[in-house]
């Protein structure tokens, strides 16, 4: 019996191992830990993140352009055949009344040409790269706002709680004074009324922390978009401590789409110089071996174009326009750089003046007039009317105390994010 040849096992064992291959380049699913710092949340951006892996494609893209650019032309394979009397009557046999002549020639790429096209092609990968920083520094910046997002929402949330848990504690209270005929049974049913107010910022305040946990497993490239998790940071007033003169000066240095600009001029002058040597023509050197009829011939020659008309003079003025475009380009970056680090610094004072007044003085009274209106109101020296205004004047002056402490560090990632670097 005639043994099995192997080769049909090897293309099934390679046919089982191509898509091994491929899954083992997927990652992983996204595993968000139940108790989410801010700095492992950036972790599981770099790794997760869509938009930061396209990105990341453009600059292995950039290097294949590299690859390509420093490849050399192929050589030419020429089979000519001439002379055969193919209209006569009898032309006779083909290879005995032809002429053959194979020739091999190779291209010849002078003036550089290889070597300052590779030159541009490097500046490729360096911009690529740059913009791909740009695209990490922005998503950053939208991270660090979900997740303070969440902190924000998970605080509104517990302090909607505690006060339906007071106010819960004050229904209670009016339900054994009207057993013993302290309160009228209108008072009760006005203070069991007033419970909706207080229930309805309760599950409003919880729809606001689910959205803002769904909001940041998106970013996350969570594929469970409900996965339970709660957030490590707390919100905390912590101020600025740096000079607008020198986070200006910093981001003119770090910003990764302001370098990604000043590459772009630095291509586009490589690219005037490749330009420049396309009007050097191209050598080709050929050797090949001739056969005419019963001779044996060698034949050998050098082809070369005559620029006599076309030098590029095209290519070279697009090219040095692209120069001047990319530094009008950096210019009004530059600018842009300049005004959002000023405009974010200077929302950063605001908020800070808008959390010091309320730290200093409307938080304390707000809270010690709640206190004093419970007391008073246990105490039956208080009317219900007063004791309701005193809760909302608290609950309303905590959800603005909040909110500012929430703007007032999202203020500070809007600088780190103008600036290009974290502090």
């Amino acid at each position: 019996m005639t043994p099995r040849s192997p080769i049909p096992r090897f293309f099934w064992l390679l046919f089982l191992l191509v898509p091994l291959g491929v899954r083992a380049q997927e990652l992983p699913p996204t595993v968000v830990s139940s108790k989410l710092t801010l700095n492992l949340a950036m972790e599981i951006l770099l790794t997760h993140n869509p938009t930061i892996l396209r990105e990341r494609e453009n600059v292995a893209i950039a290097r294949a352009g590299v690859v390509e650019a420093r490849l050399r032309p192929n050589p030419q394979f020429e089979l000519v055949s001439e002379s055969y009397p193919l209209f006569e009557s009898n032309p006779g046999p083909f290879f005995d009344r032809n002429e053959v002549i194979v020739r091999v020639g190779q291209p010849l790429e002078i003036a550089g040409k290889r070597r300052k096209r590779t030159r541009v092609a490097e500046q490729d990968v360096a911009v690529a790269e740059s913009l791909l920083q740009d695209t990490i520094r922005q998503l950053k910046l939208e991270l660090k706002i979900r997740y303070y997002r969440v902190v924000l929402a998970k605080a509104q949330s517990e302090l909607a709680r505690e006060v339906l848990t007071q106010f819960d504690e004050i229904i209670r209270l009016n339900q054994v004074r009207y057993e013993k005929g302290e309160v009228s049974g209108l008072d009760l049913a006005r203070v069991q009324t007033e419970r909706l107010r207080f229930f309805n910022d309760v599950v409003a305040a919880e729809l606001q922390l689910q959205n803002a946990k769904t909001a940041l497993l998106e970013l996350l490239g969570a594929a469970d978009l409900s996965a339970p998790f709660d957030v490590a940071e707390t919100l905390a007033f912590r101020p600025l401590a740096a000079r607008l003169e020198t986070l200006e000066q910093d981001a003119l240095v770090t910003r990764s789409d302001l370098e990604a600009r000043r590459g772009l001029v630095e291509r586009e002058q490589r690219q005037v110089v490749s330009e420049k040597s396309q009007a050097v023509p191209n050598v080709t050197p050929f050797f090949g071996y001739k056969r005419n009829l019963v001779d044996n011939t060698v034949t050998f020659g050098v082809n070369i174009g005559l620029p006599f008309f076309n030098r590029n003079q095209g290519g070279v003025a697009r090219a040095a326009a692209r120069v001047e475009q990319a530094r009008y380009e950096q210019q009004r970056t530059e600018l842009a750089v300049r005004s959002e680090v000023r405009q974010a610094y200077q929302a950063v004072q605001a908020e800070e003046r808008r959390v010091r007044a309320l730290e200093s003085t409307f938080v304390a009274r707000a809270r010690q007039a709640r206190d004093i209106a419970q007391a008073a109101y246990r105490l039956g020296a208080l009317d219900l009317i007063a004791f309701l205004d005193a809760e909302r004047a608290y609950r309303e002056t905590l959800r603005g105390y909040y909110q500012a402490l929430n703007d007032h560090q999202v203020a500070i990632f809007l600088v780190e994010a103008a600036v290009g670097k974290e502090f």
